[in-house]
């Protein structure tokens, strides 16, 4: 963590408070001074519930605000400790303290400064807690990097918009051209390039009322949603840009077991049916649901749920090459082997195969299949998709783009052929490079029908459009 040092103080300082808070609060009322004492100790409990809170939970599907990591339980301690000897000073102390609050001034100023330096006490953590690359939630400012030769554009934004789209968690072009944006607050939303100038002028609502909305597939007039142990596919029937008809083709998916793994992205595959990947339940190493951990396939008439291939952590979405085989991300377990969490992957799948991401298992186990490429742990593999247009230069061609959440990179993945057959973890071998760094949080990568690619941050609710301008 960046500015540990500084974290543990601020946090340290924090827990000072709160606890002199309660101290002061309970000798005051110990006094009979009811209101001034009453106030303090309420103010204390209630920053201390804000500290663990904002320390906790977590903002949509991201970080909580406060990241409290190992280090700052040092700092816990040391203010325990140190606040046990300001107690002890103060009981040593007692009648000239209590003296001194008994003051009308003090009584009314601590209560009214206390709300003022708690809360930039608690902003000032906020901040240096969190990394440098997640300060700026203003796209327009932020510093996006691509490779040499790419710029990357606001295409659509809830801010520019002006739209209560709130931070995408996938989307998929129409067939039509129109982008189809799913958000964290279960609404999907219509976004139209109208006058042709590569940005959107208008985004309405086509549909609402979802739960963790993480995929979408468009085949015919039907648009399949991908939410919270479902799969739908909804229709506009009557023209007037909202979905009035819906199906369920899935429905009972292990969802949210072990928080946020679900049923993910969707993708329909050259077979006709729809594939999607599954969340693990558990994070000890048993999986218990039978389709849990695995990526399957449902016919998209509805119903005929399949295992495709076993052995997952958290696969965010799969996507097929020209030739037609599947590579997915992985997202490895929290604690690992001997709390050593494991390396997130990319890897080619092939059907009936055991990919072995079980976290307390030792890794590279006789029997199952190696990843095609490692990333760092918790890296957060999530979009994927194969590049298939002809606006970039012709080596991008068939090259896998992926995107790395927890880092604010995508990748770009070339895979040449084995021809060795030599390769336990597939039929190719990768090569994997930068293509654009800075995003927020960067959660789908789609190719659009120009022939570039579009890229969804959540943090930032937008979408950018990344072209090729020539050059090396």
């Amino acid at each position: 963590m960046e500015n540990a040092i500084w974290v543990n103080l601020a946090t340290a300082a924090l827990v000072l408070l709160w606890m002199g808070l309660l101290a002061v609060g309970a000798a005051l009322l110990q006094r009979r001074h009811w209101l001034a004492g009453g106030v303090l100790v309420l103010e204390g409990l209630l920053g201390m519930a804000a500290h663990l809170a904002l320390s906790l939970v977590p903002v949509g599907i991201g970080e909580p605000l406060i990241r409290i990591g190992r280090q700052d339980l040092v700092a816990f301690g040391a203010a325990g400790f140190i606040t046990a000897v300001i107690v002890a000073f103060v009981a040593w102390g007692k009648r000239r303290f209590v003296e001194t609050f008994s003051r009308r001034g003090v009584r009314i100023g601590l209560p009214l400064l206390v709300p003022v330096l708690a809360a930039s006490t608690l902003a000032g953590l906020s901040t240096l807690s969190t990394p440098t690359r997640e300060r700026e939630r203003d796209a327009s400012r932020r510093n996006v990097q691509m490779a040499p030769g790419f710029k990357a554009e606001i295409y659509a934004s809830s801010a520019l918009n002006n739209t209560a789209m709130d931070n995408p968690t996938t989307m998929m072009f129409a067939p039509d051209g129109t982008l189809y944006i799913g958000d964290i607050a279960g609404n999907l939303w219509a976004a139209k390039d109208k006058n042709g100038d590569h940005k959107v002028e208008e985004i309405t609502q086509y549909a609402t009322g979802f739960s963790l909305l993480l995929g979408l597939a468009w085949k015919g007039d039907e648009l399949y949603v991908s939410s919270s142990g479902k799969i739908e596919a909804l229709r506009d029937t009557d023209g007037d840009g909202k979905a009035d008809a819906r199906r369920v083709l899935a429905e009972g998916l292990p969802s949210l077991i072990l928080n946020p793994h679900s049923n993910n992205s969707l993708t329909f595959g050259p077979d006709g049916r729809l594939y999607f990947g599954v969340g693990a339940t558990s994070d000890d190493g048993v999986e218990k649901q039978p389709l849990a951990a695995s990526i399957l396939s449902v016919s998209p008439d509805g119903g005929d749920v399949r295992v495709y291939a076993r052995g997952f952590g958290n696969p965010f979405e799969v996507a097929f090459n020209s030739k037609g085989d599947m590579f997915s991300g992985d997202n490895g377990g929290l604690s690992g082997v001997d709390g050593q969490a494991p390396p997130d992957e990319f890897n080619q799948v092939q059907e009936g195969r055991d990919y072995g991401i079980v976290p307390n298992d030792p890794l590279n186990q006789p029997g199952k299949t190696q990843a095609l490429l490692s990333f760092d742990p918790h890296s957060t593999p999530t979009g994927l998709t194969f590049y298939t247009g002809k606006t970039y230069p012709p080596e991008y061609l068939d090259n896998a783009f992926i995107a790395l959440w927890n880092k604010g990179d995508v990748m770009r993945v070339q895979l040449a052929p084995d021809a060795s057959g030599s390769n336990a973890a597939g039929t190719y071998t990768p090569n994997d490079s930068f293509f654009g760094r800075g995003f927020l949080y960067p959660i789908d990568v789609v190719m659009g029908p120009d022939g570039n690619l579009y890229i969804a941050d959540f943090g930032t609710s937008v979408v950018y459009r990344i072209t090729y301008e020539g050059g090396q």
